[in-house]
Formats: C-alpha cells, structure tokens, sequence
C-alpha cells in the first residue's frame, strides 16, 4: 500500500526477477543436494543430484524458508520457517528430503533458532524463548517422538553450536552481554553443568566451531586475543589456543574441516572479495579455489568422500548460485540450472575507493560507475548505506544498484567505522556516544563523491534499509545541504522506541550498542532523527515490512507522520506481511519499482 500516489516503474521488475539460490546442504551419501532458491517468488527448498544436473523444486511451502539441515544419518531434512517475516520460525522436518513436512515444533509466537542434528541422528538441538519471551533457552528434541525437553535455562540470547562428538554435550554460544561478544560453554546433556570452554578477557566473537571427531579438541573461528577473526584449535587436554591460521589485517569469514580431519577449507576476505582457500593441516601447505567470478562466498561444505566442495557464490555481477569444486581436477563449475538473465552481460563490477573523514581516517567504500561516458553535467549518484551495523558491504548481487547504473546512475556504498571486516577498533568505533562519527564518515563520502569530474554534485541522493535507514535520517538532519532525496526502508527513527518495542530477545543486546535507555537518555535522545526532523528539506521515500519484529512499523509510521505534518514531500509503503526485509517478489515489484519511479522523478 502505498500512502502518497506513485506508479511503480515496470522497468525495474526484470532486473529483480533474476533468480538465486544461495544455503546448499548434502546429503551425508554425498548423492543429493538441497539449496534455497527464489524462482518461484521466494526462497524455496529445491533439490538436485549433488554431481549436478536437473534440479527439481522439494515440498512447497507457503512461507520462505530460513535454514537447511541434512540428518548425519540419512537423507532427512530439517527446515525452518516463520510466518510473514516475524523470525518466530518454526521447526520442520521432510522425511527423506522429498516427502510431506511435519511440523517439530508448533507455536506462532516462540522464536525457535536451529542448532544441530546429533551425530547419531536420533535427536536435534536448538534455542528457543517459549518460557520467557526475555530469554533464549536450550532445548533437545527426540526426533521419532517429538518429545522436547529443555536442558538448560538462561538470561538473554544463546544458541546450539554442535554436539560433541559422543552426543553426550553440547557447545554453547552465548551472547549475553553484547551481540559482537560472546563466550562458550559445554552443556553435560547427563548433568545439566555448564562450563566455560575458553574464558577470556575482553571482547571476543566466535563465529563458527568444527570439533574434532575424535573429541581431542576443536577448531574455532574467533577474533579471541586478536583483532582479526583468525583459525584456531583448542585442544582438550590443556594448553590454550593454537593459531592455525591467522592473517593480519583480513577475517576470516568462514571454515570447513574435511571429513578426514586432514585439511581445512576456509574463506579469507579481502576488502569484502572473498577467496577459498585449502589448508593442508599436516604440513601446512595451502593453495586458493581458481576460476572462480569475483564475489562473495557465505560458506563452503566438504563432499562425503572428500573430493571437494560445495559452496555459494555471488557477486556484483554474478547472481547467487551453488558451486563445486573437485580437488582431483583442481576444476571450479557452477552446480544450479537456474533460468538467468541477458542483463547479466552489462553489469558493473565495483572498486574499492578511500574517503578522509573529519579526523583522517580513511573510509573505504565501493565505487559502482555506470559504463560509457559521463553527460556533460556528470552523472547523479546514489550512496548506499549497509545495515547492521554490525556489518560490511561487500560485493554482494544487489539488483537494484545494477538497474540504477543502467539508468545511468552512480552508486557509492561505504563501510563507515563500526563495520566489520577491518579490525575490532573499527568495529568498535561508533559505540554508543561515538554514533555520530559514522554520519561524519557519510558525509566524507559524499564530499569525495561531489568532487569527482564526472559526478554532478546537485543530484546526489542517499538510501540505506534497517540501521541503514537510520544512516539516511541522520545524515537528512545532520547535512541536509548536502543531499537530493533519502530512501529509507524500515530505519530507526527513535532509539528509545525502538529499545522498548523492537523483539524482547533483542533490547539487551542492542543497548549494548546504541547506549543504555536510562543511563544514556540525553545521548540516545539526541542522536534520534525524530528530534530534528524540520531538517529534512528533501523528498523522501519510506517503506516499511508490517510484521519486522526487529525495527517495528512505528519507527516508519512516525517518521511519515511528522513529515506530512511540516508539509514535507514524503512517499510511505507500507507492506503487509513482510517483516524486516521484503521476500515475495511481487513486494520487491512493488517497493523497487516505487524506487525507480522516485528517483526518476527527483533524481
């Protein structure tokens, strides 16, 4: 529904319509792989020979589904799905990959968050606030009976890692003082004792663990002691972690441990471009995944037998599919038969380019540059702002910034300070009272941007989803000079609304980054877009998911209020089951094409 009269622009629609598939799991027969892919309108469980082949689409589900999970010991599948965009999934399973779904778990209002299969594949492990909308507890689950018993209770958020090797504990990841700081724990499924796995000081994230199979100890992703997220082992027996691999200055993003424990797989980012590399863990000796389109790789799973990999793989240009690689003949291949697009031949490949802000530091951000000759005014830009913020732009598919270079538009998107990717102290670096020098950041980037030959510095606009959306009020309220139009999806108006109404198993966990509700009112009040409003002299555009539990409808509702009331030109979209985020292609027709008409129209 949109609030202000505008008509869609079609012409955006075949840009979104290309299809992804990102999530691939394998049976543990190596003979079947199941993957998520959007064809259809959204994100479905479709299936196919693992060594490729036709691809068929699995049980149809009425809602998109989030996570994929193959049983250690047979071909069933566990899936999650919720209802709307609200991320109170439920747990399902498909016998057999292909039959008829059964709910595990049935209760609209319960967050449920998947952890793991047993190694025998008898039971399943996950998180769950069902006693305590507050709080994230653990449950283990027989799966034969569905029976359910919670083993442990807690404060806050947690979630399954794995199960040990002999089914006997769990590890824990327990997130209760901050999102970014986390600590580990072995849960005795016999005793109920939970016991920290690696006590630190300081900050810490754990971002993935791959036990040993012999139980002598674990790999982990982790930043622990350092900067930069690195690969360590820790041994059981004592003796603290050993850096396997651990590169300065880059994260690793994600791991896999083949299946004969002999080698490592891992993804190494380098300036939000992933590479895949294999680490021989005997003698060290590694060498990178070749023949790959340059993008982005969420993970990487080892075949059965070992012979390779099965991974994700999208980039600027390159939409989302599945690839494989076979060791043997040290040959890289796409797996997924999706239908694509002739666009796909004029999409743009971004750079990395450098911004000084206010106090020197060199903000990076991704320059997009429409092909062919600037116009004789130069071309009008768009700065597009990442969410999170606990994140980083990386040079994911992004259909609507390859629509906008078409129509001959520049596209900037920064990793101001508190991304991730470049360290902890730049992660850590708009923490609470220093929120504001991100925005100064922004408006370093426009700068650069305004200054280039072929940009014309009039019509440059700024658009930005979740936190990003905040990033575009504020920058509206703090430079309203610099800008032409905002596009602002689902943002945080104002912190203390948000704090008291975004989902209860967040609020702890965001306070610990925006500032606390009561020790930090006076900071939260002032940095919060709504308190200065009047600023925004600009058009703006505002779309809203009506069921985000994570920055709820009010943020937008109030934003377009106050707007209308100062007589300030603002168009509002409010989406109807959609949470944060828009999954059904016919919204992303209706949202999209709203963008492409706006920034026809005052761009």
């Amino acid at each position: 529904m949109t609030e202000t009269p505008m008509t869609p622009d079609a012409a955006i629609h075949p840009y979104l319509d290309i299809p992804g598939a990102k999530s691939p799991v394998l049976s543990p027969d190596g003979g079947l792989l199941a993957f998520l892919d959007d064809r259809t309108g959204f994100h479905q469980i479709w299936l196919q020979p693992a060594g490729g082949g036709a691809a068929w689409r699995g049980a149809e589900t009425p809602e998109p589904v989030g996570a994929l999970a193959f049983s250690p010991k047979s071909r069933d599948l566990v899936f999650t799905m919720d209802r709307g965009g609200d991320e109170r999934h439920q747990l399902w399973l498909i016998p057999g990959a292909d039959g008829t779904p059964v709910a595990l778990t049935d209760d609209p209002t319960v967050v449920h968050v998947w952890g793991a299969w047993s190694p025998d594949g008898t039971r399943i492990a996950y998180a769950s606030n069902a006693r305590d909308r507050f709080h994230v507890d653990i449950h283990v689950m027989e799966v034969a009976t569905r029976q359910a018993r919670c083993v442990y209770r807690g404060e806050l958020f947690r979630e399954v890692m794995a199960f040990f090797p002999d089914g006997q504990a769990l590890l824990v990841r327990d997130s209760t003082r901050a999102t970014m700081d986390q600590d580990l724990f072995r849960l005795d499924l016999a005793t109920g004792a939970y016991e920290p796995v690696l006590p630190h000081d300081g900050r810490a994230r754990y971002v993935a663990a791959k036990t040993r199979k012999d139980g002598t100890g674990l790999y982990l992703l982790t930043d622990h002691g350092r900067d930069f997220v690195g690969i360590a082992f820790l041994s059981f027996a004592g003796g603290g972690l050993e850096w396997v691999v651990a590169p300065d200055g880059q994260d690793i993003e994600a791991m896999a441990l083949s299946p004969d424990q002999d080698r490592l797989a891992y993804v190494l980012n380098e300036e939000g471009w992933n590479r895949l590399l294999i680490r021989d863990l005997g003698n060290g000796a590694e060498a990178a995944v070749a023949g790959l389109p340059p993008g982005v790789i969420g993970s990487a799973s080892w075949r059965p037998d070992g012979s390779g990999l099965v991974f994700p793989l999208e980039g600027a240009a390159t939409p989302p599919g599945i690839w494989s690689y076979d060791i043997a003949f040290g040959a890289a291949s796409s797996l997924t038969d999706a239908p694509t697009s002739e666009l796909v031949d004029g999409f743009v490949e971004p750079v990395v380019q450098h911004a000084a802000s206010f106090d020197g530091l060199q903000v990076p951000f991704l320059l997009y540059r429409p092909q062919g000759e600037a116009p004789a005014g130069g071309f009008p830009a768009m700065i597009i702002v990442h969410g999170g913020p606990e994140a980083q732009w990386t040079p994911t598919f992004r259909a609507d910034i390859q629509y906008m270079l078409a129509q001959g538009i520049m596209v900037a998107a920064p990793n101001v300070r508190g991304s991730t990717g470049y360290g902890r102290p730049y992660h850590q670096a708009d923490d609470v009272g220093l929120r504001m020098d991100s925005v100064a950041d922004l408006r370093a980037v426009r700068l650069a941007l305004g200054a280039r030959d072929d940009v014309d510095d009039s019509r440059i606009g700024v658009f930005g989803r979740s936190y990003g959306g905040f990033m575009v009020l504020a920058a509206l309220t703090e430079y309203p000079e610099l800008w032409r139009l905002g596009i602002e999806f689902y943002g945080i108006a104002n912190f203390h609304t948000l704090l008291q109404t975004t989902g209860p198993w967040r609020r702890r966990l965001r306070a610990a980054e925006y500032g606390d509700p009561v020790a930090d009112k006076e900071l939260l009040e002032r940095i919060s877009p709504i308190r200065r409003l009047d600023r925004i002299r600009v058009p703006l555009l505002v779309a809203q998911g009506l069921d985000d539990p994570r920055v709820p409808p009010g943020e937008s509702e109030m934003i377009f209020s106050g707007l209308r009331g100062l007589g300030r030109p603002v168009d509002y979209i409010r989406v109807p089951h959609e949470g944060h985020g828009f999954a059904r292609r016919e919204n992303r027709h209706d949202v999209f094409g709203a963008v492409a008409a706006f920034l026809d129209r005052h761009l």
